[in-house]
């Protein structure tokens, strides 16, 4: 196996693992979900206490949202865009990487319908589809006009 064979495996494990990450949070039961957000709310609401506590814990949850798929949507594309099938346009990476985080957003909202006090939302699931375009259109423009693009790997035969 070549190193960039080792490279290629990696990347393409990367965002496997962050999905699992994302899983694992989600498995968690409201009370345990609740508790962590409550840390950062109490420390934020210290530094700016005019802000009413439920709309902390609102943004707080929202933003773990954001930051969970934005990472994501990075982390697919890299894999995805490593993957280098010349007959494909030079758009599919972008393309396929928001089409699977949204896949992914979806199954997990579905996933917390079964876990105690959690429901499934599609709120978060546009949230996390619209974090994870971001993530995604952000680093497509920095491989387009970056070093990065001359280094992409051969076409494999």
């Amino acid at each position: 196996m070549t190193q960039t064979d080792r490279l290629l495996k990696i990347h393409l494990l990367l965002p496997l693992i962050w999905m699992v990450v994302i899983f694992m949070f989600s498995q968690q039961p409201a009370s345990i979900s609740s508790g962590q957000s409550s840390v950062f709310v109490e420390q934020l609401h210290h530094i700016v206490p005019s802000i009413d506590q439920q709309l902390l814990t609102f943004m707080i949850r929202k933003s773990a949202h954001i930051f969970a798929y934005f990472i994501l949507g990075i982390l697919l594309f890299n894999a995805l865009w490593r993957i280098n099938f010349s007959k494909l346009t030079s758009g599919w990476p972008a393309i396929s990487s928001i089409i699977i985080c949204t896949l992914y957003a979806a199954s997990d909202e579905l996933h917390q319908l079964f876990i105690s006090g959690r429901s499934g939302e599609i709120r978060d699931i546009i949230i996390d589809s619209i974090a994870a375009s971001i993530g995604i259109i952000l680093i497509s423009y920095i491989y387009k006009y970056s070093k990065v693009a001359a280094k992409k790997p051969s076409s494999r035969p």
